[in-house]
């Protein structure tokens, strides 16, 4: 597209800039009339994301304006052949050209990962009537990532007491299970992971004629689907940690399949099988994996999760397997308006309340067509889609699911083509692991955990009492502080030995989104909103040590009956 760009100068003798008939500054004062959108558009403590660079001068009063050095991340197409250049540095203060729009997510997370959905758009004027395509995918973008984020947040909200509970009565897994490591590469054949859409349903004849033919991974409940059709997968990856991930398998008994499964999974899906089991890192929980690493000298590889158990079981695939990857079921849409495959147990037909109650809206489809999907959809389309832009994988990838959305990036060929090319009707042996697992002591482990959680309560009682004190003297008192400095150390030496992070990640959404400092904020006024912080902190600190002091002791109770 070729865009006219004149720089003019207006009638205050400052710069002004015309792209096309657009002046997309004012042509009497432009660093007034910046400064003016500035003071209506500006919101503490957000991320501001500007759309149009132009001479730089919403730019310019934006940096005068922020009280807390907020990120401002500025976007504009003509950056892209530096027909504009950006002219400011300073902190936080991040400069993209169009290009970037498509895979903003990546970006946008790691640079502004403290605002996590407080996110402030402001359009230089008459940018979006130039750009009109990327200015309403750049707003699109910042909708799924608020959205995405949103729903994660509430995610470790809701599931972290199951998550806490879940990794300490896995750890007794440990006495047999095996790392994921021990199948790193171990097949060179066409691996099919099957996921629940309402697809599979049609997949069902074709996997059964070619079920010696490949590696066949359910993801999840998908399992259900399967073994309704007498179909046993090789592995079922399972991930989730709540009640209804436990309920699609408890009344399975599945005697060949192998789980692949997290340490944050429910604890009793590992009941309904027969076989061994293999372990994965537990991603997005570093301080989980130190502990692992430090106590028992182990470290599971950790494979991008994505946002579901189907990205998860779609990285394990491409980990375990030098072979070709097929993706069926993976509908991501109401296919043939319906919400899962047959014999799932939540399959239902969709109706116009069901589409209001999903937030549903229409996208491009698998063929081309338009088909519904929803927010949740949307937001697994856009993680599978930033999983191969990320990290491309060396083997071939294909999408074979044959109806729901279309997933940018993926080859799309029926699942018959793909069997039929590069199965060469071989057959696959599964590779027979050792039945020798991390035979580790965890007992003793735990024992040692419940010693440290009592010095961890005693301290944070102590550091609670400190800060009430503090408190009531409304200011600073050096010799309450320099005690309360030494209870801080021992507070945090011991949580760096307590496995407690799916707890911790939601007290620090708290602890961070709830004490922000106000503008113009006095010295004293900082400190008693320090005071309070530290205060809530510690408070929530000993709920989760008593929670997990409890789950700790259920296990040791149950392993001496």
């Amino acid at each position: 597209m070729n865009i006219s760009v004149e720089l003019l100068q207006a009638k205050n003798g400052d710069n002004t800039l015309k792209l096309n008939e657009y002046f997309v500054h004012s042509k009497y004062n432009p660093i007034k009339e910046a400064e003016q959108l500035v003071d209506r558009q500006y919101t503490l403590h957000h991320t501001h994301i500007i759309f149009g660079y132009g001479c730089g001068y919403i730019v310019e009063a934006l940096l005068k304006r922020r009280a807390f050095e907020e990120t401002i991340i500025v976007v504009d197409p003509l950056f892209n052949n530096q027909t504009l250049e950006l002219k400011h540095q300073a902190p936080n203060l991040f400069a993209f050209n169009s290009t970037v729009i498509p895979i903003f997510e990546l970006y946008i997370n790691e640079i502004a990962a403290n605002t996590r959905v407080s996110f402030k758009t402001i359009c230089t004027p008459n940018y979006d009537k130039v750009f009109p395509n990327e200015y309403k995918g750049l707003l699109k973008k910042i909708v799924d990532i608020q959205y995405k984020n949103r729903t994660n947040d509430y995610t470790l909200i809701r599931y972290a007491k199951d998550w806490q509970r879940n990794f300490i009565e896995n750890l007794r897994n440990l006495n047999e299970d095996s790392s994921i490591e021990e199948l790193h590469r171990q097949y060179n054949c066409p691996v099919v992971v099957a996921s629940g859409g309402p697809s599979l349903t049609k997949q069902i004849p074709l996997l059964k004629k070619y079920r010696n033919n490949m590696i066949l991974i359910s993801a999840g409940s998908t399992t259900n689907s399967l073994i309704s059709n007498n179909i046993e997968p090789d592995y079922v990856v399972t991930i989730d940690g709540g009640e209804p991930n436990y309920n699609h398998f408890k009344q399975l008994n599945l005697r060949n399949a192998e789980i692949i499964y997290g340490l944050q999974n429910h604890y009793k899906v590992r009941e309904s099988f027969s076989q061994r089991g293999y372990i994965i890192g537990t991603e997005s929980f570093d301080k989980l994996s130190m502990y692992l690493e430090t106590e028992f000298n182990i470290e599971f590889p950790t494979l991008e999760y994505g946002g579901s158990v189907a990205h998860a079981a779609f990285n394990i695939a491409h980990y375990i397997s030098s072979g070709e990857i097929a993706l069926i079921g993976q509908d991501l849409a109401y296919t043939d308006d319906l919400t899962h495959a047959a014999n799932n147990k939540h399959a239902r037909k969709i109706d116009e309340a069901f589409i209001k109650e999903r937030e549903a809206f229409q996208v491009e489809g698998y063929y081309g067509e338009p088909v519904w999907t929803n927010p949740v959809f949307q937001s697994m389309k856009l993680d599978f889609e930033a999983l191969i832009t990320v990290k491309k994988p060396d083997e071939p990838f294909f999408n074979c699911t044959e109806g729901g959305v279309k997933i940018n990036g993926f080859e799309q060929i029926t699942l018959e083509d793909f069997l039929m090319k590069f199965s060469n009707n071989e057959e696959v042996t599964k590779v027979k692991r050792n039945n020798i697992g991390l035979n580790l002591d965890t007992h003793k482990s735990l024992k040692q955990l419940l010693l440290n959680l009592d010095e961890l309560k005693e301290k944070l009682d102590k550091g609670i009492t400190l800060l009430k004190s503090i408190e009531s003297l409304k200011g600073y008192d050096n010799k309450s502080l320099k005690k309360f400095n030494s209870v801080e150390k021992s507070v945090n030496k011991l949580l760096d030995k307590i496995p407690m992070e799916p707890m911790t990640n939601i007290i620090t959404i708290d602890i961070l989104n709830n004490y922000l400092p106000v503008e113009n904020e006095s010295d004293n006024e900082a400190y008693m909103r320090a005071n309070r912080q530290t205060k809530a902190l510690y408070t929530q600190l000993q709920e989760a040590a008593i929670y997990t002091e409890s789950c700790i002791k259920k296990v040791l109770e149950n392993s001496e009956v």
